[in-house]
């Protein structure tokens, strides 16, 4: 049990790694721009469609970089010349699955290593932060920045001021006392620097002697200047041991009373062992303490630049791939190879000479030079923003061999992929054989024939219950739609349609409380704006209009009149395929009224017990009579839906 609690939170952990690593990817990347054709819809049909699920559910990209590029590819463009090439690509990988696997292995490869390169757009990045301290800092020097000898000698320099701690105060302690010696001693004539650092380093070897350094023993008590020999910093274990355990005499220290100097201060032999041994103790652990914080700083600095040298050694070898990714491209056909087409930029090209090389592609634990790997480090530091051209064909790449890998895998399964087929029509015109929407995973998919224009009608309206499946049928109408103008296959067996010049939905309108519209303001805002789309439209202008749900912020009544009145405000207007899911009765006139421009539907659904129902997600003609009609199934519907949203929450 905890093995697989430990799995699943470690499952998560990556998962949420990686989505980090794909939104700093997708920044990176929107740092510069880059033109597309332009999208034929806005951001309301792109969140009411849940594109962004979608690219979720259908990624196969190998990169962080690729679900970037199977967005900017999702947004559906009028550009036939650029769905022809997009077709090309695809069919080619399909095509030459050797030279996709080779693709995906490159890719797979910069997925290793990918970390490493974004961090350079990581403002709260701590190895580059840590390793600010080999650098010059001071007013005129940054040139020397960019000279790996001059920052081999900076990293030498921080080395020995690392040391330099420890070595200055074990010094200072000698020469303090060669000062004291020279200033007030008799005998020492001469002030010898040298010597008083030999005595600096002489104390910690001098703080464990077990014999008689500074005094010698005695049997009368000491005297208050052996004592400050003893504990002086030339003073060894044993002389103080000599000096506590005998005792020793105030009789020289001025200021203090008679009374105390008539008795010498005499701790024992346990009390000078003890007190002995604790000021040793005290001592070894500051000299200790010391060692070990200079230890620290030592690896650390030692560690950040490993780190360093290897994150250099990430970005070089992900270039290499990406290096090695351009030539195998350059080596397909004309077609392939000008949609990956790369201005040349003599910058990037020199700075790539300096990084391809074996210093910096191979990593080496310790043997390497500190100086090259900070140039390099400020270098890529200082280019990185004309490197994001390089992983735009990244990305484009590895979206364009997730599309193809997505319809590869489909041909093996009940629900496949296809190439749509665009046709040229006086009147828009959708034909999805067995199509299904693939925000639903594939094995709980339900196909459907949806038809609108030519031989159908060119408007529909779907009655039946909320809950029933209609706005599923609209956003595999949607969905089917953009992914046809956008990544050039069609989630059916097969797919005709007309080019669309716009996509228009209303499937989910929400309140604006900061511009004061309420749900039924907010619908109606909307449902006047498809107006005005539609009768701005021409036969030039083909659009698809997919609405849910219209006016629902309102009475049945009031909903009804305003669904049928839009019906018949734009019925007229033929290039313009239109569906329309709603749950109330009047717009099922709509048929008859605009003699059959607009076609009734339904959502198929089986009562297969009493209170019991199924969904079987098939669209129907005609409309959901028993919906209207048959108030006792309409009660046992609701009753069962309730309980199986609930169940389903």
């Amino acid at each position: 049990m905890i093995l697989l609690l430990l799995i699943f939170v470690s499952f998560f952990q990556l998962a949420a790694v990686d989505e980090a690593l794909a939104e700093r990817a997708k920044h990176v990347l929107n740092s510069v721009v880059y033109r597309m054709p332009i999208s034929i819809i806005g951001e309301r049909e792109w969140r009411e469609l849940q594109l962004e699920r979608l690219v979720t559910v259908l990624d196969r990209t190998q990169t962080s970089f690729g679900r970037w590029g199977l967005v900017k590819l999702l947004h559906p463009i009028t550009n036939t010349r650029q769905l022809k090439q997009r077709k090309k690509i695809i069919t080619f990988l399909l095509d030459n699955s050797d030279v996709m696997n080779l693709f995906q292995k490159k890719l797979a490869h910069i997925k290793r290593v990918e970390e490493s390169l974004l961090a350079y757009w990581d403002q709260n990045d701590l190895l580059d932060r840590s390793c600010e301290q080999f650098y010059f800092s001071a007013f005129g020097l940054h040139e020397l920045n960019k000279s790996s000898l001059a920052l081999n000698a900076s990293t030498a320099v921080e080395m020995f001021n690392s040391f330099k701690y420890l070595l200055t105060s074990l010094a200072l302690g000698g020469l303090a006392i060669e000062l004291t010696q020279w200033t007030y001693g008799t005998e020492q004539r001469d002030l010898d620097v040298l010597r008083g650092m030999r005595t600096g380093f002489e104390v910690p070897l001098l703080q464990h002697t077990l014999t008689p350094v500074q005094v010698q023993p005695q049997d009368a008590p000491y005297t208050f200047r052996d004592y400050a020999r003893a504990f002086g910093g030339k003073g060894s274990w044993y002389d103080r041991y000599l000096v506590l355990s005998r005792g020793y005499s105030l009789k020289e220290v001025a200021y203090v009373p008679e009374v105390i100097r008539q008795f010498p201060v005499k701790f024992g032999v346990l009390g000078g062992f003890i007190g002995s041994t604790a000021l040793t103790a005290l001592f070894d652990y500051q000299w200790g303490n010391a060692i070990v914080s200079v230890g620290k700083r030592i690896l650390s600095m030692n560690r950040n630049l490993n780190q360093l040298h290897h994150r250099i050694s990430d970005v070089a070898q992900c270039f290499s791939a990406i290096i090695d990714l351009q030539n195998l491209i350059a080596s397909q056909d004309e077609d392939f190879n000008n949609s990956f087409d790369i201005t040349d930029n003599e910058v990037v090209d020199l700075f790539l000479k300096k990084l391809l090389v074996p210093k910096f592609l191979q990593k080496s634990n310790y043997l390497y030079s500190r100086g090259h790997v900070l140039a390099m480090h400020q270098n890529i530091k200082r280019i990185k923003r004309l490197l994001i051209p390089l992983l735009h064909s990244v990305a484009l790449l590895d979206a364009y061999c997730s599309i193809a890998q997505l319809y590869k895998e489909s041909q093996d399964k009940e629900v496949v992929f296809s190439f749509p087929e665009f046709i040229d029509s006086p009147t828009p015109v959708i034909k999805y054989y067995d199509v299904w929407l693939p925000l639903l995973q594939s094995d709980a998919a339900v196909t459907n024939n949806l038809f609108l224009g030519e031989d159908h009608p060119d408007k529909m309206i779907i009655t039946g219950p909320n809950g029933g499946g209609k706005s599923t049928i609209l956003k595999t109408y949607g969905v089917a739609a953009v992914l046809a103008q956008s990544w050039g296959i069609v989630p059916a067996e097969r797919a005709q349609q007309t080019l669309f010049k716009s996509i228009r939905t209303s499937l989910a309108p929400h309140e604006d409380l900061a511009q004061g519209l309420s749900t039924f303001m907010a619908e109606k805002k909307v449902m006047m704006e498809l107006l005005d789309d539609i009768r701005g439209s021409d036969e030039k202008h083909p659009m698809l209009v997919l609405i849910d749900e219209p006016y629902k912020g309102t009475v049945d009544d009031e909903s009804a009149k305003r669904i049928y009145q839009f019906g018949k405000d734009i019925a007229d207007y033929s290039q313009a395929l239109v569906g329309i899911a709603t749950h109330v009765k009047k717009p099922i006139m709509l048929e008859r009224d605009t003699r059959e421009i607009f076609g009734n539907y339904q959502v198929k659904i089986v009562e297969t017990s009493p209170g019991v129902f199924k969904q079987l997600f098939k669209l129907e003609k005609g409309p959901a009579t028993w919906w209207f009609e048959d108030s006792d199934k309409r009660s046992r519907f609701i009753d069962w839906i309730s309980t199986e949203t609930a169940v389903f929450n």
